[in-house]
Formats: C-alpha cells, structure tokens, sequence
C-alpha cells in the first residue's frame, strides 16, 4: 500500500508559497487547491482589476509563486501563449 503522500491525484492540484500570500488577497498559501479552478479565479481578477495585457503575468500560476502537483501531464493541453 502506497503512503498518502505518494498517490497523486488525478487532476492538477497549486497551491500558493508562503512568501508570496501578500500578492494574492484571499488565497490562503499552503492549502491545495483545484489548479484549473484557481487559474480561473486568478485570471477573473485581472479581467476585474483592468490589468493591462502588458502587464499580464507569462504564466496565470506563476512556478515561483505557486507549487503544482498531479495530473497527468500528457494530457494537458499545451500553453496557448508562446514565449
């Protein structure tokens, strides 16, 4: 039998750092959380704040920012956006 923290789970979990809590009002850093379902809260804030598509982070759940665990990465589909 596999430990719990072993099994990964069937879609793509984040979960925002500590460090960056300030950054992101009402996420609570350290809890996991669907990852698609949080992209689309963080991106609807954007829409919401006006921010300009200049200023419009790379990546919605920026690697630096968030830590993301399971799924299956074949079956993501690949980044809309291009460098």
């Amino acid at each position: 039998m596999q430990p719990l923290e072993s099994i990964r789970p069937a879609f793509r979990e984040a979960r925002l750092r500590a460090e960056f809590a300030g950054q992101y009002a009402g996420i609570e850093p350290g809890v996991w959380f669907n990852a698609a379902g949080l992209a689309e809260q963080l991106i609807a804030r954007f829409l919401r704040e006006g921010v300009p598509d200049d200023e419009l982070p790379r990546r919605v759940l920026d690697p630096q920012h968030f830590e993301v665990r399971g799924g299956d990465a074949s079956a993501r589909a690949p980044s809309a956006r291009t460098g």
